[in-house]
């Protein structure tokens, strides 16, 4: 994808389960246990960042998980977008 007003969002960036060898972005404290897709949009929706999702994608990484990834419009820095995006998900499921 080469779109510069884009970001991608893969699941393996904010999972606290990862290292940071295994792509997690931001330290283990900010990260989620296991993300899903679903939660990374609606998270996206509240920052107003024009989400939408690509199932069956692999991250480079780990391109044997079909993981998925949320594409999103880049307002923020990618690491700026992450952290928001893991702080939404973390307030939504407590």
């Amino acid at each position: 994808m080469a779109d510069k007003d884009k970001t991608m969002i893969w699941p393996a960036y904010l999972d606290s389960k990862k290292s940071q060898k295994e792509g997690r972005k931001i330290p283990a404290k900010n990260a989620v246990s296991t993300p899903k897709l679903r939660e990374i949009k609606q998270a996206a929706e509240k920052l107003g960042l024009n989400p939408y999702t690509e199932k069956g994608k692999s991250y480079p990484k780990s391109w044997w998980e079909n993981s998925g990834r949320v594409v999103v419009d880049k307002k923020f820095s990618k690491r700026e977008t992450i952290l928001k995006i893991s702080n939404l998900i973390k307030s939504s499921r407590s």
